[in-house]
């Protein structure tokens, strides 16, 4: 199952790579996180490029900010049984980044309204299709960069 996950993101990242990119980050997105582990996160994911960044500075460094919020939706066969009963449970993440090439960005977790504790601070490494319509990637997951996202444009 792990492989087949993996494969399917990998194809859809490959699928991301836009050589002539011209549209923004900006905007709501819906998507899923999953990690080797078994844990799945639904997410809502809002983005803002910095106010002088009409196409969100594809090539240059324009700045992003926003925030995450996480619902978790499943565990892992390991997970303990006090984080298997918040599933459902949502947090938030603010996030805060750049773009750092044609469709390519990073994001960084900056702070957190978590009162179940259900996440950590991440960091992200996503491509923008160019299509506009999808974004996805990889993020560190507290050190292996085994988590994977991929969201669709929600607006």
């Amino acid at each position: 199952m792990r492989k087949r996950v993996l494969l399917v993101c990998l194809v859809l990242l490959g699928a991301l790579v836009a050589r002539a990119q011209t549209k923004t980050v900006d905007g709501e997105w819906r998507g899923v996180w999953t990690n080797p582990a078994g844990y799945v996160f639904s997410t809502e994911v809002v983005l803002i490029a910095a106010p002088g960044c009409k196409t969100c500075a594809v090539i240059d460094s324009g700045t992003i900010r926003g925030w995450v919020v996480w619902t978790l939706r499943k565990v892992g066969s390991n997970a303990p049984p006090e984080m298997a009963a918040k599933v459902g449970s949502t947090a938030k993440e603010s996030v805060s980044g750049e773009m750092v090439g044609e469709g390519f960005f990073v994001l960084k977790g900056v702070g957190k309204d978590d009162p179940n504790n259900i996440i950590g601070l991440d960091q992200y490494r996503l491509a923008l299709a160019d299509n506009g319509d999808v974004i996805g990637g990889i993020t560190r997951n507290n050190g292996p960069w085994t988590g994977q996202i991929i969201a669709m444009r929600a607006n």
